[in-house]
């Protein structure tokens, strides 16, 4: 919308690029997400919240 302001038919150009990044970006992110989980949980205590003694 920015680039080239509002023209016909923007919505169905908008809707399928929009398809396009989502059909890329959706399984980087599957892929990625258990490494990333991994990582995170080496850096931060996961464990649930422990009962008081």
């Amino acid at each position: 919308l920015r680039t080239l302001g509002w023209i016909d038919g923007f919505i169905a150009l908008w809707f399928h690029n929009w398809m396009i990044s989502w059909a890329i970006a959706f399984p980087i992110v599957v892929t990625l997400l258990p490494f990333v989980r991994r990582f995170t949980g080496l850096l931060v205590d996961m464990s649930g919240p422990q009962p008081p003694k």
